[in-house]
């Protein structure tokens, strides 16, 4: 692998010469693949969404962990009955075309939501009013009922908050160019090739120290570590099949950043029909496999064995708890007491990403000793998507990562057994339902921290899932960045305070 990446190095140098490129006033990023458009109440991807939160603002920012900071609202506080928000907006905030942000402008945003595949963050909403008009600074936004996760949606990259007057005239056709208020403004975009934008000079928590951010759409990793390399990225994603070249090599040891992620990785059982509607067998397939022996030889160590749903650094993750230890022998007593003494047969559905086929297949041999003879199916991501929606596939591998940094993200979409949820693995607990809908109407506290972690082992102890880790993040800045730190949450990097200590001349 070593050998490869060299070469593909040695090429770019040669060809493109990397010395003539180190753009001092430029920061250099890369996607691996476009976004869907400018327009917030269509982000539903984390591309998308961390572009959004470059051209716009929302009324509350999430900070560099999982506090909320004031963003477009400089204050807010929730009446006694825990039903209505009342946001004050900052003066003199202004969108790119430097007209100012109002209480009609948030209105129209948030409504927009309503029609939009982002329309359950809407729907928890009665009515918004505003109580000095549209042109004035006061926003009440009245819930249907207690919920309080709520002002976290806010920071969320769908409830950005759009220049009505422009979106009014482009017919709320964002997609191809943005009228937001955030730190950079959009200069170019060609599709497929790259995103340039400019500094905001009017930003109102002050302009980014460099002048233009591009971010180029690279889909193969090893052109992304070649164009690191020879200096024309500045900031790169430690593709997973090198990480253990980068991570010894001596020259960026020291510029590798880490960052847990909010996640869960998983693979869930269909527990509407046999033989996974038993406990048994979804807690033997949980002891069969040895998950640390994979999360450390085929994802080289990146990420933690999860011992529940909810991932570490969130108020809820209960670190004395111990995951499924590697136990085949409890596997097997297990399934004799089920009934399936002698296994059975099951499919594993998973999307065509060729990364996954190393750890399907160790889940595969690792199932097999113990009797479960499985067949990996590969399917586009529609259809495998779609068929794992409608219940099909026995089981299937997916991850899950925060919308919003609250343990409720992890349970209510994920376990709750309301029919307007998508309950992909069909598990229903009327004491967990119960016990979810306490957590939505509490206000943050010791008690809902410890019902957060309570409702976390029953599902545990019910294994739904084959529980796999909790996935950590590796980045690599070059030597002459400066002022770069990871965020928690996805959408709140805007990269104000990235400097380029490089020669001039």
């Amino acid at each position: 692998m070593k050998t490869k990446r060299l070469i593909l190095v040695v090429f770019f140098s040669l060809f493109i010469g990397c010395s003539n490129n180190l753009d001092p006033d430029t920061l250099f990023l890369s996607q691996a693949s476009d976004i869907k458009g400018f327009d917030p109440a269509q982000s539903v991807d984390v591309r998308t969404g961390q572009t959004i939160a470059l051209v716009y603002d929302n009324l509350v920012h999430f900070g560099n962990s999982t506090e909320i900071v004031p963003g477009i609202a400089k204050s807010w506080r929730l009446s006694s009955d825990k039903l209505t928000y009342t946001l004050e907006l900052h003066r003199k905030f202004r969108f790119h075309d430097g007209t100012e942000i109002t209480a009609g402008d948030v209105k129209f945003s948030l409504e927009r939501l309503s029609n939009s595949p982002n329309a359950w963050l809407f729907s928890r909403i009665d009515q918004i009013t505003l109580p000095e008009g549209e042109r004035g600074f006061s926003v009440q936004i009245t819930l249907k009922e207690p919920f309080s996760p709520f002002i976290q949606f806010l920071a969320m990259p769908a409830t950005a908050i759009v220049n009505k007057s422009i979106a009014k005239a482009k017919d709320n056709d964002l997609r191809n160019s943005p009228a937001g208020s955030g730190p950079w403004q959009l200069v170019e975009w060609v599709r497929d090739g790259h995103m340039l934008f400019s500094a905001n000079p009017d930003y109102f928590y002050g302009s980014p120290k460099l002048s233009h951010l591009k971010v180029r759409i690279i889909s193969e990793e090893m052109t992304r570590s070649a164009e690191f390399e020879t200096g024309r990225l500045d900031i790169i994603g430690i593709p997973q099949s090198e990480f253990n070249v980068w991570i010894t090599d001596p020259k960026w040891t020291d510029l590798i950043f880490s960052q847990n992620e909010l996640s869960i990785y998983y693979i869930g059982l269909n527990c509407s029909r046999p033989p996974f509607n038993d406990v048994r067998v979804r807690q033997a397939m949980n002891y069969a496999a040895d998950r640390e022996k994979i999360l450390k030889f085929v994802l080289s160590g990146q990420g933690n064995i999860s011992h529940g749903v909810i991932p570490p650094g969130l108020p809820g993750f209960d670190d004395t708890l111990h995951p499924y230890p590697y136990n085949p022998q409890k596997a097997k007593q297990l399934l004799s007491e089920a009934g399936y003494p002698n296994g059975f047969t099951m499919e594993l559905w998973q999307s065509q990403a060729s990364e996954l086929a190393q750890v399907m297949e160790a889940f595969q041999s690792y199932w097999k000793s113990i009797g479960i003879d499985v067949k990996i199916v590969k399917n586009d991501w529609n259809i495998f998507k779609t068929a794992v929606k409608e219940g099909k596939p026995d089981a299937y591998y997916l991850d899950w990562y925060a919308d919003y940094p609250d343990g409720e993200n992890f349970l209510f979409p994920l376990f709750h057994s309301s029919e307007s949820m998508i309950r992909r693995n069909r598990y229903s607990s009327p004491t967990v339902d119960s016990l979810i809908e306490r957590i939505q109407s509490m206000s943050d506290s010791p008690e809902r921290t410890n019902l957060i972690s309570t409702v976390d082992k029953i599902i545990y102890q019910d294994a739904p899932w084959v529980f796999l880790w909790h996935s950590t993040s590796y980045i690599v800045s070059q030597p002459w960045i400066q002022g770069y730190s990871t965020t928690l949450m996805f959408n709140a990097q805007k990269y104000l305070n990235v400097t380029k200590e490089i020669s001039r001349q």
